[in-house]
């Protein structure tokens, strides 16, 4: 049995040992790095060897993760809006699809195989359409589905808020009022009904619309307006002839401003009725396009006439309508519309005021008050026994004195066996005196 060793031979020991050990853990770590990187290098050098066993020179990437990526979805349902359409030269429809989940595009192949929903063709596929499709690892298309989450709908009364992105519908939509969607400028798609590209400036509120649109779960959000009936303008030409004129419109009253008659109207047809006080009502079908302006000339109107019929409480007076000057007894058959009218008879104050024509027949009714201003006139005649007429009225002989009110009058001498003079008399002041005479000369 051995022997116990004493505290020497002990300590002697653990210095020997510990002065062994960090040796030993050097050496093990030296072997261990080189046994590492040989490894490591064996590793390295078989994977980038290409299938002849020699280096291959090609690094991992970030088109390698895409790539693996895109692989993953070989087979799957992917939403997309279709953002391209084209026809290659060998006659095959490539389609370019932006992800309606995560935004990334893939374009695909269509092949005789591909599987497309019921009565759709390839033909039928563009820009702005929503569908759920499937491809291979040929990216060829192998089935075109219809979206689950799509949604469309047909409404007027579209507007476009460019600021906060939104397309809006207003009180006048016949199903939409009030309600809004997103959009994607990048990715929206607007197009009037045969495929012509627009933008969304060119939108008015009197279109009909398509909306196609997309409800991941969150919000809407529009990837395609169709404009499927534009709008056009009418020109109502020279309404400026019809007095107080008013404008309905399927219905509707339409403000027109007659210095620049033109009223914008949804594409298709409407009724328009006219109505004013010197014409009958004019009712018009209108067919407007999104071409040209439709043109509807109202400078060939028939404009209704009226006759007039006026009463006054004196006789022989002289008419004047609208400056034109009117015998007392003549007939007077006016188009519809207000005139002005004076009436004037001397001794008698003018008589000013106004008449509508409106209707066959039409009165206006004249009074003419005398007049309480006048003045003095002085005749003499020679020789003496001459009479003297006013205005074709006998006054006196030889020398007379009247007083006439104010106006215009026509004083004549006259004589047997002497030539008759006449002369013009204007009373034109309240209180004023003339003064005349005749010197009648024999025949």
């Amino acid at each position: 049995m051995a022997k116990n060793k004493s505290k020497n031979e002990l300590t002697t020991y653990k210095r020997k040992k510990r002065d062994v050990t960090p040796a030993v853990i050097v050496l093990v770590t030296v072997i261990g790095l080189f046994v590492g990187i040989g490894s490591f290098s064996v590793v390295y050098t078989y994977m980038m060897a290409d299938s002849e066993g020699e280096i291959s020179t090609d690094t991992f990437s970030a088109n390698d993760i895409a790539g693996q990526a895109q692989a993953n979805l070989i087979g799957s349902d992917i939403d997309a809006v279709v953002t391209a359409v084209n026809t290659t030269d060998n006659k095959e429809i490539q389609v370019t699809f932006k992800s309606l989940k995560n935004d990334t595009s893939n374009t695909v192949t269509v092949t005789e195989k591909t599987i497309f929903p019921k009565s759709t063709k390839a033909e039928d596929i563009s820009v702005g359409d929503l569908y759920t499709y499937v491809f291979d690892k040929d990216k060829k298309l192998e089935e075109l589905k219809e979206c689950e989450n799509a949604w469309t709908f047909n409404d007027t009364d579209a507007r476009i808020n460019k600021t906060a992105k939104l397309v809006k519908f207003g009180t006048d939509a016949k199903e939409h009022k009030d309600a809004s969607y997103k959009y994607d400028e990048n990715t929206i798609s607007v197009s009037d009904k045969s495929g012509n590209a627009l933008t969304l400036e060119n939108i008015s509120p009197m279109d009909t619309v398509k909306l196609t649109g997309y409800n991941n779960g969150i919000t809407d959000k529009v990837y395609s307006i169709v404009v499927v009936q534009g709008h056009g303008t009418l020109e109502l030409r020279n309404i400026n002839n019809i007095k107080n004129a008013r404008v309905k419109i399927d219905g509707k009253d339409t403000t027109v401003n007659v210095g620049s008659p033109y009223v914008t109207l949804g594409e298709g047809s409407h009724t328009v009725v006219i109505k004013g006080k010197n014409i009958s009502d004019i009712t018009k079908e209108v067919s407007i396009s999104t071409e040209t302006p439709y043109v509807l000339d109202l400078s060939k109107v028939v404009v209704s006439t009226g006759a007039l019929t006026v009463y006054s409480n004196v006789d022989d007076y002289t008419l004047y309508i609208n400056d034109k000057e009117y015998d007392e007894n003549e007939s007077i058959l006016l188009p519809y519309g207000e005139y002005k009218v004076r009436a004037t008879k001397n001794g008698y104050s003018d008589f000013s005021g106004s008449v509508t024509i409106d209707a066959d027949q039409n009165t206006l009714k004249v009074k003419l008050d005398k007049a309480n201003k006048s003045g003095i006139v002085n005749l003499t005649a020679t020789p003496s026994d001459a009479e003297i007429y006013i205005n074709d009225k006998y006054i006196g002989k030889g020398s007379v004195k009247v007083q006439l009110a104010l106006g215009s009058y026509v004083a004549k001498a006259v004589c047997d066996g002497y030539t008759s003079q006449s002369k013009q008399i204007n009373v034109s002041v309240d209180g004023q005196e003339i003064s005349g005479s005749f010197n009648l000369s024999k025949e």
